[in-house]
């Protein structure tokens, strides 16, 4: 994964446990009149990280997938690769021999 993605799903990870310290604190606090609430938002905190986690597994997954095509055309390419490489070579080459 990009280091801006890995950043992304970091912050989002950091933001839903800091989210459970307070959902956590409040319930201790408002010991069992608030039961209800608190279930509901559990449970969507749950799902959050749930989303989160099936996110970084597709990011990942595709992250392969490309790696794998990427792979596969330079391997099925790799005469074309090195001929256009080499007739670059040569360009930059003959232009810096006629320069000096």
């Amino acid at each position: 994964m990009s280091s801006g993605t890995e950043k992304v799903l970091d912050d989002l990870h950091k933001v839903l446990g800091e989210l459970e310290h307070v959902v956590k604190g409040a319930m201790s606090s408002a010991g069992g009149h608030a039961d209800d609430v608190t279930d509901k938002v559990r449970a969507a905190l749950d799902q959050a990280q749930g989303r989160i986690d099936d996110a970084e597994q597709a990011l990942g997954k595709n992250l392969r997938r490309g790696a794998r095509a990427t792979d596969a055309y330079v391997k099925d390419n790799a005469w074309m690769s090195m001929g256009i490489m080499a007739a670059v070579a040569f360009v930059i080459g003959f232009s810096l021999g006629r320069r000096q």
